[in-house]
């Protein structure tokens, strides 16, 4: 009987033992906190366990904490409820801090694109339209809130800007709130979500509220939500007259080969032809977007990957700008006459 006893005490032991250590050998992760780009702290803990430790991470003199999210644009469907939610490896997540005391924002918001809305047929990307159709107004409902209620139709695209400048404007990425069924990335110039184009999926009336930080951008957010069907009838598309080629024509071309693609390259006309050429050194991965420009001029008409010759795309990658595979010297012809691009490696 002691024997027994003595056996079914040493199993018991050694159960215990097997489970302290699978318990001691649990893998630790970290989880990162973040306000903007600054590091508030960090908390490590067993993977699969409640995080504890970080509540005075929440806490900012002057500030309303809003919420911790998985993605740095506080989209909505990534907030997470930190007394329920565990994570099995390491993580960063982004606090949304509201200033109590936001300063007016007495800027000019609008929406610019083009398409079959009535409101962008008439914007047609000129960040220069002040017309009543296309500008947001204030709500009255909280601090510089705005809002724009339009008709969309599939095919639109746009964007929205202040001041009626291309600097800092409102893309796909700024959206904390939007459907992927009525709406998608649409791609833009430098390769950032914040700066892309929003492209319409669904026909619909839509309103779209921002509510900005004067002081502090990274708290800005957007949303759109469709009221129902248009409202009003889709635009009629007037025909353009075809642009036509003279001795002032320029083609230029900009990417980013300066991160914030303000560097613009003029190409070489080729003698007697409609066709322009240019040789750059460029490292894998550089994008570009070709403009035609008459006298010093922008035109508004611009040329990316759609418009690459077939036999060019094997050394590009399938991207909204004209998008290089791999580091090296390339030559660009530009056809005015076809609306082409032919490259070479």
């Amino acid at each position: 009987m002691k024997k027994q006893l003595k056996n079914l005490l040493t199993a018991i032991f050694a159960m215990v033992m097997v489970v302290s250590l699978a318990a001691c050998g649990k893998e630790e992760i970290t989880v990162t906190f973040m306000n903007g780009d600054t590091t508030l702290g960090t908390v490590v803990a067993e993977a699969g366990s409640v995080l504890t430790g970080y509540e005075d991470y929440e806490k900012l003199e002057g500030y309303e904490f809003l919420g911790w999210f998985e993605t740095p644009t506080f989209l909505a469907s990534s907030k997470v409820d930190l007394s329920a939610v565990t994570y099995e490896e390491s993580k960063t997540l982004y606090g949304s801090f509201k200033s109590k005391q936001v300063a007016e924002d007495n800027r000019a918001w609008t929406i610019v694109g083009t398409g079959k809305s009535p409101a962008l047929a008439l914007s047609n990307w000129d960040n220069n339209c002040k017309d009543a159709i296309v500008t947001l107004t204030k709500t009255g409902n909280v601090t510089n809130e705005f809002a724009i209620t339009v008709d969309l139709f599939a095919g639109d695209q746009f964007q929205v800007i202040h001041d009626y400048s291309w600097t800092d404007q409102r893309g796909y990425g700024w959206f904390t709130e939007i459907d992927d069924t009525q709406f998608e990335n649409g791609g833009g110039l430098g390769g950032s979500a914040k700066t892309s184009n929003v492209n319409v999926l669904m026909d619909g009336n839509y309103t779209i509220t921002l509510t900005t930080d004067s002081d502090n951008s990274k708290q800005d957010t957007m949303k759109i939500v469709r009221n129902g069907d248009p409202v009003g009838a889709a635009a009629e598309k007037e025909e353009e007259a075809p642009y036509v080629v003279s001795e002032k024509t320029q083609i230029v071309v900009k990417g980013s080969w300066v991160s914030d693609w303000s560097e613009n390259k003029e190409l070489t006309r080729v003698e007697g032809t409609n066709k322009y050429t240019i040789t750059m050194e460029l490292a894998a991965e550089t994008e570009l977007y070709f403009m035609v420009w008459d006298d010093g001029v922008d035109t508004g008409l611009g040329m990316k990957y759609e418009n690459v010759t077939e036999d060019s795309k094997a050394v590009l990658v399938d991207s909204y700008n004209v998008k290089v595979k791999d580091a090296g010297t390339y030559t660009f012809t530009v056809d005015v006459d076809t609306m082409t691009i032919q490259v070479t490696k």
